[in-house]
């Protein structure tokens, strides 16, 4: 479920384009929300520390995730590469966290 928490607003957001406007608000208000919900149901007692990604490109994470195979996997990767791809500052937070989603999530047999 928490994968859907970063993957829910970012397909909410690919969908802007094709909801009237005056729909993007509460469209994105209520994505917000429900994430905000999830993760505070979901978020984990003890973390673990987060996987280093200073030495992977953004492609190199995204093909790790493929080959995980788990389709959660993958969706949070492209997600974290989205996130990625608009910090200004080098922040790498949202490649590790999809490594750690390889981490994590059983991979389909």
């Amino acid at each position: 479920m928490l994968v859907h928490a970063a993957t829910a607003p970012n397909a909410v957001l690919r969908t802007l384009p094709a909801l009237p406007r005056e729909l993007w608000g509460l469209s994105l208000t209520v994505a917000w929300a429900a994430t905000a919900a999830i993760t505070s149901i979901y978020a984990a007692d003890e973390l673990l520390p987060p996987p280093v990604v200073s030495s992977l490109t953004p492609e190199e994470v995204f093909e790790r995730a493929v080959a995980h195979g788990d389709e959660h996997v993958i969706k949070f990767a492209d997600t974290a590469l989205d996130v990625a791809a608009a910090s200004k500052d080098g922040d790498d937070r949202a490649l590790s966290a999809a490594l750690n989603a390889v981490r994590l999530i059983e991979a389909d047999d």
